[in-house]
């Protein structure tokens, strides 16, 4: 089972809290094979993407930021309404290549605080990563995949002694698709009638969870503007308030269910969270433990 596989099989089920599925992100994790073209690098939608409890997902843009942090800041030359899903993503994708990026060394990590949790993701997949999460859950640890094998741990987050078989799951992702067409079809997979929402899972995961460069990220946004069902959201917020795009939800979900709504900046087209829930950081570092 790959990643992306993981956050397909929530596509009819209402998502979980974070604290509930941070203990099982690292047997999730181990669980994940490597592409053909297949998803191994959204390393933990399942588990954390289950922040949100929700059932279906969205796209948004806030105002400007200065946190030197963030790795999709980029200026536009104009500040024009953005009135359909399709302009939107477009201007996020033009951003994206306009902006400077990060090479990171393999034995660094993929930092991210996100509203209650902050997780640290191998840049090569190779080291032990770590997420924790609000209130007392105690930290989860992803083992790294060293030869073929990673460690085992048991509930309480001890080795075992066990190893089983994987693939590093990578948190740079410079291996993926950098055109449209390419991403939409490492998207699709080999399921062809997937629901619009299980793409927009993916979109989540995929840009969540991981560095994407720039050429990656924009044809990541340009993937999404081939997905029928799309509409803006206006006037939404992740700490600060934004526009975005939302996929349907799901027939038959539960009454209470709400689009996820991914948030960036009206202006530069940044990724700052997801509604209610900004992202306060994000970069590369030397060691699990080190902040920014």
């Amino acid at each position: 089972m790959d990643d992306l596989q993981l956050v397909r099989e929530l596509d009819e089920t209402p998502l979980k809290s974070a604290d509930q599925l941070a203990a099982a992100r690292a047997r999730l994790v181990a669980g994940m094979k490597p592409p053909r073209h297949r998803r191994a690098g959204i390393i933990a939608v399942a588990a954390l993407t289950a922040a949100a409890t929700v059932t279906a997902v969205a796209m948004v843009l806030p105002s400007t930021s200065t946190d030197p942090v963030r790795h999709d800041a980029a200026p536009t030359e104009s500040a024009a309404e953005v009135d359909t899903a399709v302009q939107l993503l477009n201007h996020a994708a033009a951003a994206a290549r306009s902006k400077p990026d990060q090479a990171p060394r393999p034995d660094q990590f993929y930092y991210v605080r996100d509203g209650g949790w902050e997780a640290w993701f191998s840049v090569d997949g190779t080291r032990d990563g770590r997420i924790i999460t609000a209130g007392d859950a105690a930290p989860s640890t992803t083992p790294g995949c060293v030869d073929g094998v990673r460690k085992v741990l048991d509930k309480y987050d001890k080795p075992t002694g066990a190893t089983e078989k994987c693939t590093p799951v990578r948190a740079y992702r410079d291996d993926l698709p950098t055109s449209a067409d390419e991403m939409l079809r490492w998207l699709k997979g080999d399921n062809k009638d997937r629901p619009v929402n299980s793409y927009g899972k993916d979109v989540l995961g995929t840009f969540r969870f991981a560095y994407l460069p720039g050429p990656q990220r924009a044809a990541l946004f340009e993937a999404a503007t081939q997905v029928p069902g799309l509409t803006v959201v206006q006037k939404v917020s992740a700490g600060r308030p934004g526009i975005g795009i939302s996929w349907p939800v799901p027939e038959g979900s539960a009454p209470w269910a709400e689009p996820v709504v991914m948030v960036f900046d009206e202006k530069t087209y940044e990724y700052l969270g997801t509604k209610n829930e900004p992202q306060d950081a994000s970069g590369f570092v030397d060691r699990v433990g080190d902040r920014l």
